[in-house]
């Protein structure tokens, strides 16, 4: 129920273009994202840690105070300035919510002896919120066109709140804490030291990197594809809900992909998406818009599995802190990539912008082959 209620947000089908209304440019939107990107690189591990150490129901209470705190700033925003602000509230969100949720619910299910149905029971987490994005993305984008782009930031705060009391609710899981053993920095390079002495988990945040920085463009800009291409305002809930059931659909049936060979899912999810991609940029059409929607199969379809294998592989005190340093690396590389895409939509065009993305995925699918691929066996686990 947390996940439903913190996930009911009526605005993000919405967003970009409310952006644009209040004067911002492709470029400001860009840079509100990257300046959000950035804080996050520095907030995402020590949050992380804050999570393993101290409390993680309070930490995904606070999450949710902060995406709060972000929405009313935007929704009073008429500069670039106050947007950014915005940002700032939302990369603590961000950060505190990264790793926490995922992590609370591994540790939960691995106290019940029922860890191996993590994969399942994500997914289904994931299928239920995404089922009432689909309603917040459809019924936002209708209030917006009826009623003002602004309506659906103020009644988004409602329901957010609820998620703040049910996170309150909470039994907190029994884990091994770290808190008495070692410093709280020192928690944190131990962690960083895990990861880099185990390829398998090096693998996965690579992969994970990759398609989930590649997929915010499309999830964030495209918005200003589709009104290119002669979208109706009305219609981009319609494609936010298309997004959304896509990720319900991945997360309720991707744990049947278990059977199949982890290298070979993962090869495929990545030629998808840079086809995706490169289609997107290659129409000027609604022919466009089904490519666009090849990103999110690739990745929520391998993103139970992705994070399934990360916490079987890390300590139950540095699960939270492990996912913050892949949600990290996920940022840093968005970062460039981001600013490059935003040159190429301000200075050329948004079809030349994600022509690039679909080029450094299919990069990425060439590196992998050769990389990746003979590493990983069926089971997912990385040869020595």
């Amino acid at each position: 129920m947390f996940n439903v209620f913190s996930s009911f947000v009526l605005y993000y089908g919405i967003d970009k273009i409310f952006m644009a209304a209040r004067g911002l440019s492709v470029t400001d939107i860009v840079l509100v994202e990257i300046i959000f990107a950035v804080f996050v690189i520095f907030l995402e591990v020590p949050s992380g840690a804050l999570s393993d150490r101290w409390s993680r129901k309070y930490v995904l209470a606070l999450n949710v105070v902060f995406f709060m705190l972000n929405t009313f700033l935007w929704a009073i925003a008429h500069n670039v300035s106050v947007f950014i602000l915005g940002a700032l509230a939302a990369s603590i969100h961000m950060a505190l919510r990264s790793g926490t949720d995922t992590s609370f619910l591994y540790d939960t299910l691995k106290q019940l002896n029922k860890e191996n149905d993590y994969e399942k029971t994500y997914g289904n987490i994931i299928f239920y919120e995404n089922l009432l994005a689909i309603l917040a993305g459809i019924v936002g984008a209708m209030i917006a066109d009826h009623f003002g782009l602004v309506v659906p930031f103020w009644m988004t705060l409602g329901f957010s709140l609820i998620a703040v009391l049910l996170a309150l609710s909470f039994t907190e899981p029994k884990i091994h804490r770290t808190t008495g053993e070692m410093k709280y920095w020192e928690h944190i390079g131990e962690t960083g030291k895990y990861l880099w002495r185990h390829p398998f988990v090096l693998h996965l945040i690579i992969l994970s990197v990759v398609l989930g920085a590649t997929l915010g463009l499309i999830d964030e800009y495209g918005q200003l594809y589709f009104v290119k291409i002669g979208i109706p305002i009305f219609v981009l809930g319609y494609l936010a809900a298309v997004g959304n059931g896509i990720e319900a659909l991945a997360g309720k049936f991707s744990y049947h992909l278990r059977r199949f060979s982890r290298k070979k899912v993962f090869a495929l999810s990545i030629f998808v998406s840079s086809v995706g991609f490169l289609v997107v940029g290659a129409t000027k059409s609604w022919i466009g818009i089904p490519f666009a929607f090849l990103p999110w199969i690739a990745y929520y379809f391998i993103s139970p599995l992705l994070l399934s294998d990360l916490h079987k592989e890390l300590p139950s005190g540095q699960r939270a802190t492990g996912e913050s340093f892949m949600s990290l690396a996920r940022e840093a590389f968005l970062i460039p990539v981001a600013l490059g895409f935003s040159f190429l939509a301000d200075h050329i065009s948004i079809f030349v912008a994600y022509t690039a993305i679909g080029i450094v995925v299919a990069l990425y699918f060439v590196i992998f082959l050769f990389a990746s691929y003979r590493k990983i066996s069926n089971n997912g686990v990385v040869n020595s």
